[in-house]
């Protein structure tokens, strides 16, 4: 054996001691274990570089509520984690999720027509489902301009479910639309009796150790509150990282299967197809062919990802990122408006930087 095959066999099985020697995954009791990143495989300067350029893209609230996870263990967090306010359109991937859960018990079924459930619908919504809810694919529009002084909109009625004249019939094109969401908030509990709050307190949240939150609602059903499907979940980004491990490890804690392994990877991986149109709204710049699944955000790696992953995004940059390959979770949340670059892109390059400091 010549010296540089020596060198190479010396190095390989340096390689190989430093992923055995990486820590196994895990789930976190009532508080995350914090670790250095080269425990869990990750190279500390390349994270700081990631994490800075993230930082550049962020206003005010910067890193302060920004939480890396890696096998169950916290590499980065910001000073103010524990900080717990409205994740708004993040909201949106826990209402799709009630509905898995639903379907999981038979109570309903994504391919259920909401016009079989409030005869309101069946004029004008006579073939919509929940599966074109949560996809953004309903052509839902509801009687009324925006609530919003200053905005030009005809989402964000007043009167969300009042049904007005579709957008597009139910399949044809894609519109991100609150309205339509708050229908589907409306329609799980119509159907089942329960506020989805308590529902899912029960079957997801204080499972998984989440104690503390809250899910702003403003009318009620036969005096069930009616949680708002498109945004008002309350959290802090230390929980909101537990629902992303939960997803990552495919509906799985520590253990327990508390949601469907088949409606996380159906949830998780474009719905949309690439060629549907885009409708022509006041919302026409929010593009999700190709990106879309239930009511989360797909980065898929044939489309110049570096990784396929996935992430919950609300207004003011909150965003909970998961990267099944990598083992990983990064939560950023904030109050401070969307960067700018749109977080589609960022996040990309987020993975492109981080990619050459991760262990494989």
């Amino acid at each position: 054996m010549n010296t540089h095959q020596k060198f190479v066999l010396f190095f390989l099985l340096l390689l190989t001691f430093a992923c055995k020697s990486e820590l196994p995954p895990t789930f976190p009791d009532t508080e995350w274990k914090t670790v250095t990143p080269e425990q869990v495989g990750v190279n500390s300067e390349v994270l700081k570089k990631s994490l800075n350029y993230l930082k550049s893209h962020c206003k005010k609230d910067s890193l302060y509520e920004t939480i890396v996870i890696k096998n169950g263990y916290m590499i980065f967090k910001g000073d103010s984690v524990h900080k717990r306010h409205n994740i708004y359109s993040c909201t949106k991937s826990f209402t799709s999720t009630i509905l898995g859960l639903m379907q999981k018990e038979n109570l309903l079924s994504i391919d259920n027509r909401i016009a079989d459930i409030d005869t309101i619908y069946r004029s004008k919504y006579p073939n919509v489902t929940f599966g074109h809810l949560t996809t953004m694919t309903s052509g839902y529009n509801a009687v009324g301009q925006t609530r919003w002084e200053g905005e030009v909109s005809e989402d964000w009625s007043w009167t969300p479910f009042d049904p007005a004249e579709p957008l597009f019939p139910p399949g044809t094109a894609y519109a991100y639309w609150d309205e339509a969401m708050m229908v589907f908030g409306k329609m799980l509990t119509v159907k089942t009796g329960l506020d989805l709050k308590s529902y899912l307190d029960t079957k997801i949240m204080k499972p998984i150790g989440i104690n503390s939150w809250d899910w702003w609602y403003e009318s009620e059903y036969q005096g069930i509150p009616l949680r708002n499907g498109c945004t008002g979940i309350e959290i802090n980004a230390l929980d909101l990282a537990r629902v992303g491990h939960l997803f990552l490890n495919k509906g799985n804690w520590d253990g327990e299967q508390l949601i469907s392994e088949k409606w996380v990877e159906e949830a998780t991986t474009n719905q949309v197809p690439d060629g549907l149109p885009i409708a022509d709204t006041d919302r026409n710049s929010v593009i999700g062919s190709g990106k879309y699944g239930y009511n989360w955000w797909v980065l898929r790696k044939d489309q110049e990802a570096t990784v396929d992953a996935y992430y919950a995004s609300g207004l003011n940059h909150n965003v909970c990122l998961i990267i099944p390959e990598w083992n990983m979770v990064i939560v950023r949340m904030g109050d401070d408006g969307n960067p700018e670059a749109g977080k589609h892109l960022v996040y990309k390059e987020l993975l492109k930087k981080l990619v050459r400091g991760i262990n494989f």
